[in-house]
């Protein structure tokens, strides 16, 4: 189970709206059990974006799953609680399960065409998410009412476009419609799953400026996982890092970029590039997020870490908290003081031309 740790210091400033504590989610398969979310606690303030980055693999999608009560067998939530305005959602029935992560708790899914049922139109579906939650209101106002939600998400010509079928649209177009419909019902949280994925950069700008713009007008808080620091840069208060089922970072979004302090989280910054670095290689961490079902003893990231020591391969390292609530799950800062910084290598690049 996880360390103890006073919540008080885990958790971002704002009285949380949505809180993970200690949740453990796994599935049980014939060579064992995968661990794919192994003790996270996380806080989602009322009205802010929180960040949850870290490479594929790393549990961030298991954990939106968990929140939504999707996870199928053989995976079970095995351990913590989820709790939303003060309600854990792990006691509900299942059928209040469902009408609470529909009406207040919507999420969009990273690939719309996947998500969409291909022989609907969109407009029908968007509709029949309305319908669902809100039982007093009529089929022809509920069209209505879809019709204006294109128009707040941008969608051009909304009469037409709520006749087409998912086909028919373009990526930019489709990721559009997936956020109308998890707006439909105006919910307090939103968790978006990769939601600019697959999509040019000229897409992906609009699509975080319509979430944005989503947030201010109903206010509401938003869990944006991704593996892309520059959509967290643009849009997140809080981040969370997460690293093979466990977090192993917390800051504040300028925070972190001014001082990320896990090895790992120093690995992704300085996987970015930059156009003030030397030409060379983009730095890349070594080796990969390790299988689930064969977890290395101590730190999970040891194998990978240039500066693993003894001690990191035989114990797991609690949240270290180093100053304002930056929380960091590395030996480095056991001493209660800041480690040092790396040395500077090119502003993150190997040496050498590609």
């Amino acid at each position: 189970m996880e360390e103890n740790i006073n919540r008080e210091e885990t958790a971002a400033p704002e009285q949380p709206l949505l809180r993970l504590d200690d949740l453990h989610t796994s599935f049980f398969t014939k060579q064992g059990v995968v661990r794919a979310v192994d003790g996270v606690s996380i806080d989602i303030p009322a009205g802010k974006t929180v960040g949850l980055v870290g490479e594929s693999g790393c549990g961030k999608s298991m954990t939106a799953m968990s929140i939504m009560g999707l996870v199928s067998r053989p995976g079970k939530i095995t351990g913590g609680s989820i709790l939303f305005h003060g309600e854990d959602l792990l006691q509900l029935s299942p059928r209040a399960r469902r009408q609470m992560c529909g009406d207040k708790i919507s999420i969009i899914f990273q690939e719309p065409m996947t998500s969409l049922n291909p022989v609907m139109t969109v407009g029908t579906q968007v509709r029949e998410a309305i319908l669902t939650h809100r039982r007093d209101i009529s089929k022809a106002q509920a069209r209505e009412q879809v019709l204006d939600l294109f128009r707040q998400v941008g969608i051009p010509d909304p009469e037409r476009r709520y006749a087409s079928y998912p086909h028919q649209l373009s990526g930019g177009l489709r990721q559009r419609v997936m956020i109308a419909m998890a707006m439909a019902c105006s919910p307090d949280l939103l968790i978006a799953d990769e939601p600019t994925t697959a999509l040019d950069v000229t897409i992906e700008a609009q699509i975080l400026h319509l979430m944005r713009k989503l947030q201010r007008d109903h206010g509401t808080s938003i869990l944006m996982i991704t593996h892309n620091l520059g959509v967290v840069a643009e849009i997140c208060d809080y981040v969370y890092v997460m690293y093979a089922g466990k977090v192993v970072e917390f800051a504040e979004v300028h925070e972190l970029f001014r001082r990320p302090s896990h090895p790992y989280t120093q690995g992704l910054i300085r996987s970015l590039p930059s156009l003030e670095a030397p030409q060379g290689r983009l730095y890349n961490i070594k080796g990969m997020v390790p299988d689930l079902l064969h977890l290395p003893e101590g730190c999970r990231f040891a194998p990978r870490c240039e500066r693993a020591c003894p001690r990191c391969h035989g114990e797991v390292p609690p949240l270290y908290d180093i100053g304002g609530g930056h929380l960091v799950r590395c030996f480095l800062y056991d001493s209660g003081e800041a480690a040092p910084e790396e040395p500077a290598d090119g502003a993150g690049r190997e040496g050498g031309n590609t």
